[in-house]
């Protein structure tokens, strides 16, 4: 509550005297000035208070010229925080003097037993705090004078001090010595502490503007690499545009070639080989078009409700006459019950996985090699999980990291390996993620290898 009192109070006296920042005005006059307005709005309260419970005093005791002198001081303090016309420089000038006059009087008309060099030392501090070195300077170098004309008067009877009569010259030197003396140090480290911290804000002032460029130059180069982002995706779309649309009709005349010269076997491989190539062609500019727009944030996945064990049987079929032709085993091992074969995800993307991953088991496989795709459910995790398995060359374990990488091979001294594109397991790690999944590989080289990956599956019936 005293918190929020106070930053209503603050808030409203900036708002009151106008206080702001001048056109020009360096940051260590701004901070000087700010710490002025502090102390006046904090002093005025405090110094109310002081003079209610110092003016009952006063009167009571008859001091009526402590009573007039108090009064004065604070008249002035209230006609510098309520007056909104005077600048901040010349409130500076009539507060110090105000502090100044009243630190004196008092000694000279209680002495040394009042809180009088307390309050000197007081001014001398806050006039280094908010005017700086010299000033602070300025009032050590004026309270020395006053000092030295009170020893002076004292000493050579000019002015009697009824206060000082029967104080011994020596100890009122001594006492007016220590004060400055102890004033002088306070003034040197106060300004000691300024400097270093007007220091730390420059320095603090030159990283944030480090800071501002650098965050410019990140939020310029993100905005560049998003247009550059953009601008790849478009033009692989439309690069994929342009392509497709010839290669549809040379996969539809090939489609009519097939219907002459049924019996001439030559023939006919010329068009199986026109056909193959450009249904490889194709998949590779699917694949290049999918994995700009996995980089760029662009895909996106589409659930829904389909039978996978379609998918897997289908894909089954597709791949065992390739996997016959290497003389590799290729073997279906599926757990998955009818009961829930209908799952919620989206079909192209597991369907892209595990073609990737099956083209990549027979890539790497040989005459005598093996290859199990197995496929189950986990009903209490509400997953579907598959395993493609080989017992091909293997992965060395420093590239296991690096297969992911965007058209990356791991053997490109294997005739064999050099067919694809490189980016069917990026892809394919992607689209597991993307499923709500995880790709696991573990391979070793000689033994074969295996990928694990499992995706979610939004189906009621689980």
């Amino acid at each position: 509550m005293l918190k929020n009192l106070w930053y209503s109070y603050h808030h409203w006296y900036i708002k009151y005297s106008h206080f702001s920042k001048e056109e020009g005005q360096d940051e260590l006059s701004y901070f000087r000035n700010k710490l002025f307005v502090s102390i006046l709005i904090i002093l005025l309260p405090i110094g109310v208070f002081s003079y209610i419970s110092t003016a009952i005093t006063v009167i009571i005791l008859e001091k009526w010229f402590v009573f007039y002198l108090d009064t004065a001081a604070i008249a002035v303090i209230c006609f510098l925080f309520f007056n909104n016309k005077l600048s901040i420089n010349t409130k500076k000038t009539l507060f110090s003097i105000n502090l100044f006059i009243l630190a004196f009087a008092l000694t000279a008309s209680i002495g040394l037993k009042s809180s009088s060099g307390l309050l000197l030392f007081m001014v001398c501090v806050l006039v280094t705090l908010y005017s700086g070195k010299k000033a602070g300077m300025f009032t050590v170098l004026v309270s020395s004078i006053c000092y030295a004309l009170i020893l002076v008067f004292h000493y050579f009877k000019i002015f009697e001090f009824p206060i000082f009569k029967d104080e011994l010259f020596n100890v009122l030197l001594i006492v007016f010595i220590n004060n400055i003396l102890f004033i002088l140090g306070t003034v040197f480290s106060v300004s000691f502490l300024i400097d270093h911290l007007h220091n730390a804000l420059l320095k603090e002032h030159q990283l944030q503007e480090e800071l501002l460029e650098k965050h410019k130059n990140v939020v310029l180069a993100k905005e560049r690499a998003e247009e550059s982002d953009q601008l790849k995706s478009a033009f692989l779309t439309n690069m994929s545009h342009e392509i497709r649309t010839p290669m549809y009709g040379i996969l539809g005349s090939a489609e009519l070639l097939k219907e002459y010269h049924k019996q001439d076997e030559e023939y006919q491989e010329y068009v199986k080989v026109i056909e193959g190539s450009g249904n490889e062609l194709l998949d590779v500019i699917t694949d290049i078009l999918n994995i700009s727009k996995i980089e760029t944030g662009l895909m996106t996945v589409k659930n829904t409700v389909f039978n996978v064990n379609d998918i897997i049987e289908g894909l089954y079929k597709v791949f065992l006459h390739e996997a016959e032709l290497k003389n590799v085993q290729f073997t279906l091992n599926n757990q998955i019950p009818k009961k829930e074969q209908l799952i919620k995800s989206d079909r192209e993307k597991l369907t892209a996985v595990l073609k990737h991953l099956i083209e990549n088991a027979i890539k790497y496989t040989s005459k005598g090699d093996s290859i199990l795709l197995h496929c189950n459910v986990n009903s209490n995790a509400s997953q579907i999980e598959f395993l493609i398995k080989d017992t091909g060359v293997g992965i060395p374990e420093d590239k296991k990291e690096t297969i992911f990488n965007p058209f990356y091979q791991v053997d490109v001294g294997n005739r064999e390996a050099l067919h694809g594109s490189g980016i069917g397991l990026s892809i394919s790690k992607a689209y597991v993620e993307m499923l709500g999944g995880r790709l696991v590989l573990e391979s070793e080289i000689g033994v074969g290898t295996s990928f694990r990956f499992y995706i979610s599956n939004t189906s009621e019936n689980n």
